[in-house]
């Protein structure tokens, strides 16, 4: 065999890339976790899922319960990423967050496990994602371009709630879209009212 040969069939093998494992554990215990929560999820199907043993669950986690905190993490950190605050439009804020819960109704599936199982606040991960929002609030309403209606910390906690409220994961929601850009109006309509000085 020569050498080509050799460094052909060796190029052809997959290689081991642990980070990519690791990111398709992830993504396969959300999907198992948002459909039958801590209790119910089982590692040989996450496993199964990802493409990868049981076995690597254990090594890179710990256990179900560690994969399911490093999941929820990868949560939080997808949202503040994928949505960031902006103080100056919170409207349109609220409008981004209503659209990514679209795109992603299993987040708040485990968000609602977390509060269902572990029964207790949410983790530290979850208190400085919205502790940033907050400040970031509350600086606006320094500035005088958001209302001091509402304490910064409710303002937060409304901005959240309606913008989760009518999504396609709630039992409200209709799901054409026509009706789906009406809900979508009126969040960012509410939200406009509850921030305008």
């Amino acid at each position: 065999m020569s050498t080509e040969h050799s460094l052909n069939n060796l190029a052809a093998m997959p290689t081991r890339d642990p980070e990519a494992k690791r990111r398709r554990l992830l993504d396969a215990a959300r999907a198992e976790f948002a459909a039958h929560g801590i209790a119910g999820a089982r590692v040989d199907r996450i496993a199964k899922r990802a493409g990868c043993s049981a076995g690597l669950v254990y090594t890179y986690f710990g256990g179900k319960d560690e994969l399911f905190d490093a999941v929820f993490a990868d949560v939080v950190d997808g949202a503040v990423t994928e949505v960031p605050i902006t103080p100056d439009d919170i409207p349109g804020y609220a409008g981004r967050l209503f659209d990514a819960h679209e795109r992603h109704p299993e987040v708040a599936r485990v968000v609602g496990w977390y509060r269902l199982e572990r029964g207790t606040a949410l983790p530290s991960s979850a208190g400085a994602a919205t502790g940033a929002k907050v400040a970031a609030v509350r600086a606006a309403q320094e500035a005088g371009t958001v209302s001091r209606r509402f304490d910064a910390e409710q303002l937060i906690a409304l901005v959240l709630t309606l913008s989760a409220m009518w999504t396609a994961a709630s039992v409200e929601a209709g799901s054409d879209a026509a009706d789906r850009a009406v809900r979508r109006a009126t969040v960012v309509d509410a939200v406009r009212r509850l921030v305008e000085p």
